[in-house]
């Protein structure tokens, strides 16, 4: 049985609603944890440890795929050293990301301040962002190797970039207010 274009189109839609699912309530999951626990100085300590190695990982995974995406839409790379960055750099990304919310559990966030709040919106906004981003690389997926940014529709151009802007805010934002909570 062969599957038509629209089959597998609604396929991807129904497998990223389900990642927009999981990824919220594994946010939630983790703010919810970080209230009902109170762990030991020693735990803490791990935990803000494993928090920044994560942070390494999931953002350092950003930029470098950012990174590659810039070149390509000023000319100096090819769409395919893009694509393969992506497919090597999505695992780091998303197990920086769940290690990000694994061990911040651990850390007592204080959610009455309004600092905490922005970086938990934050967070989950490049999450949901991350899950939208699957619909871009398989859209790049259908680009021939030698494509030339310029050449894609202006819609695919604005909704790369507008993508890559929410994300570098978020985690950008994430990054900021977790410096200014561990230093106040």
């Amino acid at each position: 049985m062969t599957i038509t274009i629209r089959e597998k189109r609604r396929r991807r839609q129904r497998q990223r609603a389900l990642a927009y699912l999981g990824v919220t309530a594994a946010w939630a999951l983790s703010i919810w944890v970080s209230q009902l626990l109170s762990p030991p100085d020693w735990l803490h300590v791990i935990a803000l440890f494993g928090h920044l190695a994560a942070l390494v990982v999931g953002l350092g995974a950003v930029l470098a795929i950012d990174w590659h995406a810039l070149l390509w839409a000023t000319g100096w790379s090819s769409v395919r050293e893009l694509r393969q960055a992506d497919r090597t750099l999505i695992i780091p990304i998303w197990a920086g990301l769940f290690g990000l919310l694994a061990t911040g559990a651990l850390l007592e966030p204080h959610l009455d301040s309004p600092l905490t709040i922005i970086k938990m919106v934050a967070v989950l906004v490049l999450s949901l962002n991350g899950v939208a981003l699957t619909r871009w690389t398989a859209d790049l997926a259908r680009v021939p190797p030698t494509a030339r940014y310029a050449q894609l529709p202006k819609s695919a151009r604005v909704g790369f970039m507008t993508s890559a802007i929410v994300s570098q805010v978020a985690w950008w934002t994430a990054v900021f207010i977790g410096m200014l909570n561990a230093t106040t």
